[in-house]
């Protein structure tokens, strides 16, 4: 899922467990996975590809934020919590995206030769189970906005970095084994890039299909393709806007015994 979606579940998560004044920074190791990626030396398969139940020392505790979103991310990918994370790739997983995103692999393929590209099922499969993960952001809109996540995490980000920098960077090294200087850039570049404007405007349909279509080089001039994108994105969003899959997750995570820290 992407961060919107498990900024808000971890809020959720929060004000059930009752505990009061936490420090936003937490919010930032939940996302870290990803944020992470800024960086162009680290990879999304490095920071996803750990085991989800380690052990974390008390110096090292806000890392558990960090666990929480693999907990999250393996039931939208697996159905289930992992041991480790699975290597082997599998267009036809059980998980929630990919399992919502099934439909949407043969007219992925036929939007690829429209504009003269050929793609491989299992690259459609990936690819429509991330549309799902960029639709289930707008899915919860409204909870978003009632938690004001937007705001939590530009705040979050400025926190981190003006008073907590050199904590999550000496935890980032421990658990990853990264530079310093690569997590500081990456909280250095997320300043800047997370922004509430920013993710304001990405909070439509139309900055959804913008984000896909940027992130795979599909951006084109064929009004054909538009239309069809359009379409698919439209129908994928009808088919995820009634399912809870924020609750059922939480649910399994309740499950495993995980519980936040101050």
């Amino acid at each position: 899922m992407l961060m919107l979606t498990h900024t808000c579940m971890l809020q959720e998560r929060i004000k059930g467990s009752g505990i009061k004044n936490i420090d936003p920074d937490i919010y930032i190791y939940n996302i870290a996975p990803d944020l992470l990626t800024i960086h162009p030396e680290i990879s999304a398969k490095m920071t996803h590809s750990i085991d989800r139940f380690f052990e974390v020392p008390h110096q090292h505790r806000r890392a558990s934020y960090l666990m929480y979103h693999l907990f999250v991310d393996d039931v939208a990918h697996y159905g289930e919590i992992k041991l480790k994370c699975s290597e082997e790739f599998n267009p036809d997983s059980p998980g929630y995206t990919y399992i919502r995103g099934k439909s949407l692999i043969a007219p992925l393929i036929e939007l690829h030769h429209i504009i003269g590209r050929d793609i491989s099922r299992e690259d459609a499969a990936y690819r429509s189970h991330l549309i799902i993960e960029m639709l289930y952001d707008l899915v919860i809109r409204e909870q978003i906005d009632k938690n004001q996540s937007m705001q939590l995490l530009e705040d979050a980000i400025k926190f981190t970095l003006e008073k907590r920098s050199g904590q999550f960077c000496s935890d980032m090294i421990w658990l990853y084994g990264i530079e310093k200087n690569q997590a500081l850039y990456v909280l250095e570049s997320a300043v800047t890039y997370m922004t509430r404007e920013r993710m304001e405007r990405l909070m439509n349909l139309e900055g959804r299909i913008r984000l896909f279509t940027e992130k795979f080089g599909l951006r084109n001039d064929s009004l054909q393709f538009a239309d069809l994108i359009k379409t698919l994105f439209r129908d994928a969003l009808t088919s995820v806007e009634n399912d809870d899959f924020a609750r059922q997750a939480a649910a399994v995570i309740d499950g495993c015994g995980w519980t936040p820290l101050n």
